[in-house]
């Protein structure tokens, strides 16, 4: 096995941004967050399918909110549904079964008359949550979708979550993460200021950051589909690869970024090191997945990554 060295502590560090299969999709840690005067928490391990699974709170004392719950159904259009979370709010998507869209927010505010004017809207197309403006409110959105719809989605302040969802998805995220799970549709995701993380074996995928980490556990024995594109401008990538992936894979940087990789596969991988580019391939074929970043480590864990020798 090979290990690049130099490889700073912030990337260790980084990790911690980038939510592990699993793991619940909100907040910059991947299970708090601080909205304003809003503290909301979702147990890690727990992936959100009702509102007893979000804790909200307010203020310095961490007082407990007032609650409410608010459901509507929307029948599936030729156009995508648009779904903006509310500023201190977050969205999660889920693929299922059914032909159209059902979507519950859960509402919490610190007073009974602040939770009055927190509603669910839907109009041309378009969902959001509205609420009280300058107060503290949140209005957290779980959406079980048909698999195959085109969905749009949009947050500012919180984070966005995919999973089980097999056509074309647009997300956008300004200052939260985005996470990506078993989704084998057509997926396009950026992250302004927040990570990103994919975890699959199939589809259209191209996600990019702007100022965040990027991880990309890969499943399964190849890639199925057109590929994945992940790219990270001002951030650091951790790619985790199966014992045994058939598919190449080609994780690139530019020459001054520190390298670590671990496991099996490293050994063997088709590596390129100059002063303006360090690449490294695994597997083989046609690249159909590219992980990079222009000014952040890199990390690449392939099979159990216990061992890890110097270079």
């Amino acid at each position: 096995m090979t290990a690049l060295r130099g490889i700073p502590a912030a990337l260790a560090a980084a990790a911690l941004f980038i939510p592990a299969a699993g793991r619940a999709e909100h907040g910059s840690h991947g299970s708090h967050g601080r909205h304003g005067g809003a503290s909301v928490s979702i147990d890690d391990g727990r992936d959100p399918v009702g509102c007893d699974d979000i804790r909200v709170s307010f203020g310095s004392g961490r007082r407990s909110a007032v609650r409410a719950e608010e459901k509507a159904v929307i029948p599936a259009g030729r156009e995508p549904l648009r779904i903006v979370a509310a500023t201190n709010s977050g969205v999660r998507v889920r693929g299922t079964d059914r032909r159209d869209f059902e979507v519950l927010a859960c509402k919490a505010a610190p007073t009974e008359d602040a939770l009055a004017q927190v509603r669910l809207e839907t109009r041309n197309g378009e969902v959001t949550v509205g609420g009280p403006s300058g107060g503290d409110w949140v209005g957290y959105l779980l959406v079980e979708a048909p698999r195959d719809a085109a969905i749009d989605v949009e947050a500012t302040n919180g984070p966005i979550g995919l999973s089980e969802l097999s056509g074309a998805v647009s997300a956008r995220a300004e200052n939260g993460p985005i996470s990506i799970r078993n989704s084998p549709g057509t997926i396009d995701a950026r992250a302004q200021n927040g990570p990103i993380h994919v975890r699959g074996d199939a589809g259209r995928v191209n996600v990019r950051t702007e100022n965040g980490p990027i991880g990309v556990s890969l499943a399964g024995a190849s890639w199925r589909g057109d590929g994945l594109e992940a790219r990270a401008v001002n951030g650091p990538i951790h790619v985790s690869i199966p014992e045994g992936y058939a598919s190449a894979t080609v994780v690139e940087s530019l020459g001054h970024s520190p390298w670590s990789c671990r496991g099996s596969a490293c050994s063997s991988a088709r590596r390129t090191d100059d002063d303006d580019r360090r690449s490294m391939e695994l597997g083989s074929g046609p690249a159909v997945v590219r992980v990079s970043t222009q000014n952040g480590p890199v990390s690449i864990a392939s099979g159990s990554g216990d061992d890890e020798d110097d270079e």
